[in-house]
């Protein structure tokens, strides 16, 4: 039996950072801000569990304010839920501190612009800000604390000018105590750092925050019959230093120690939340999937972006031990490189089953397939084995039965990372989700394949000189989850923003295509 820790102060002051239990050094809160030299503003905001392509930045120049927006989704099935912080389109919109994080001048603007970086759960924002009345003196006010409130009259006895309301200095005693401190920021899911779960076989999940810290940089170790990890985050961008956490997460109910190659560890890797399509955000990963169901039949996702509902054959191979498939995409646009075609089989690595029959789906540029085996000989009972990887080659499974080859477990932590790895079953055409040109009017031709999408479910937005699409695919049948898609596909030239009427978007079979005009 495995028990989760009591959280308790590191001293008899308290913890070392209400904002995280583990954290032993380095800045505390959640959030901090700095001017810097060229009176620009840098923002350190912690999002623990929001990939790369996760946050969403949205200046807005009316009440001199930045907004942001970021999603981490449930990352492993004993995850309590996704984690959303300051708003979704299902809540009010909330940005830094809470609400909005403001110029308390009246004298400057920021509207110039910002850039931002998303690493290893931090957001780092860079804004910049310029003179309303030119012939004004630079003023050393910037940014506010949360909802615009001004820092600088909220304590008489505070004369720093660069100084901020608790919770954004770095520095501030009252980030030191004996309560832990929820994420002021979390507007769906937990918002504490600690997160266990005792599992029905009387083992422990454990979920840990420590922002900033690569996957590389955490260790597991067991002593003791206490599991601690620790974790070290180099500082990066402007941060005013690196933080290391440390700490227990769990406590064996026997003095013997388990060995750490017994611990399944999930962290977050730096790159695309999947390395299958770049625009995946949220949902079970991989080109396939495959699913025993309880009465024995396997259930088989294949994603054929582009495939019409009449465009695959499924074929029972005459030894009835494996099936065959073929799939076309048609050229639906004069711009599209070519016309894709599929292929790929899968079938039984035992000796005395059969399959028997399949029922299959196509919708939206997925098959769904269900296949039934039987056995060859009815007096023997029924194997555990059934569907091997790919081309149904023994060698391509894994050791558990239930197991499949990387690239058909939609959890397996090597579909996430930094390449993007091509369609395995494209013969010819394109083997990515993306696919551009240019046109010679000086317009731009995409192509992006968001496999599971219904044509009514793919929206299109400009902003910020920004063409982003998003795409909610719903679980059908047997599948694990739905997914949501969301990515910027086109990048304007000039900062004004075109109407949405003036692309022309085509829909259909799981890709979106767009025609965006010059500007």
């Amino acid at each position: 039996m495995v028990n989760p820790v009591t959280l308790a102060p590191q001293s008899p002051e308290g913890f070392y950072a209400i904002n995280n239990p583990f954290l032993v050094n380095g800045p505390k809160g959640y959030i901090e801000f700095k001017t810097l030299e060229n009176e620009d503003m840098y923002i350190r905001f912690d999002v623990p569990g929001v990939p790369n392509n996760g946050v969403k930045v949205i200046l807005d120049q009316s009440n001199k304010a930045v907004c942001i927006l970021g999603d981490a989704p449930k990352e492993h099935k004993y995850d309590a839920s996704v984690r959303s912080y300051n708003g979704t389109t299902l809540r009010k919109k909330l940005s830094i501190g809470g609400i909005n994080s403001k110029i308390v001048c009246k004298c400057c603007d920021f509207y110039s612009g910002f850039t931002s970086h998303v690493a290893d759960g931090v957001l780092r924002l860079v804004l910049t800000k310029i003179h309303t009345n030119t012939p004004r003196p630079p003023c050393i006010s910037f940014l506010g604390g949360p909802d615009g409130e001004d820092p600088y009259g909220a304590d008489p006895h505070d004369t720093d000018p660069h100084g901020f309301p608790p919770s954004s200095d770095p520095n501030d005693p009252n980030l030191t105590g004996p309560i832990l401190m929820p994420h002021p920021c979390v507007g769906q899911g937990s918002q504490m750092a600690y997160e266990s779960k005792v599992l029905q076989n009387g083992g422990l999940y454990v979920r840990v925050d420590m922002p900033g810290v690569p996957k590389e940089n955490f260790t597991v170790s067991v002593t003791n019959g206490r599991v601690k990890v620790t974790g070290e985050a180099p500082a990066r961008g402007h941060d005013s230093a690196g933080r290391f956490y440390s700490g227990d997460v769990a406590v064996l109910s026997s003095p013997v120690d388990l060995p750490v190659r017994k611990i399944k560890t999930i962290a977050k890797n730096e790159g695309f939340y999947a390395i299958n399509n770049q625009f995946l955000a949220n949902g079970p990963k991989g080109f396939m999937e495959f699913k025993k169901l309880e009465n024995e039949d396997m259930f088989v996702r294949i994603d054929f972006p582009g495939v019409p509902k009449d465009g695959v054959r499924v074929i029972l191979d005459q030894s009835k031990k494996a099936v065959c498939i073929f799939a076309d995409a048609p050229k639906e646009h004069k711009y599209d490189y070519s016309e894709r075609n599929y292929g790929t089989s899968t079938g039984l690595v035992c000796k005395c089953c059969e399959v028997s029959g399949f029922t299959s789906l196509m919708c939206d540029g997925v098959l769904r397939l269900i296949l039934t085996k039987s056995n060859i000989t009815p007096q023997r009972s029924s194997c555990i084995s059934f569907l091997a990887g790919p081309d149904f080659r023994e060698d391509l499974r894994g050791d558990d039965p239930y197991k499949f080859r990387h690239g058909t477990d939609p959890n397996d932590p090597k579909l996430t990372g930094r390449i993007l790895m091509p369609h395995p079953c494209v013969n010819y055409g394109s083997e990515m989700a993306y696919e551009s040109k240019q046109l010679q009017n000086g317009g731009l031709y995409v192509r992006v394949d968001m496999p599971g999408v219904p044509k009514e479910n793919f929206t299109v937005a400009v902003m910020n000189g920004r063409v982003k699409v998003t795409g909610e695919a719903p679980a059908v049948s047997h599948d694990s989850g739905g997914r949501f898609y969301s990515g910027d596909v086109a990048m304007l030239s000039t900062p004004f923003d075109i109407p949405i009427r003036k692309i022309k978007i085509i829909a259909k079979n799981g890709v979106i295509r767009l025609i965006i005009p010059p500007v």
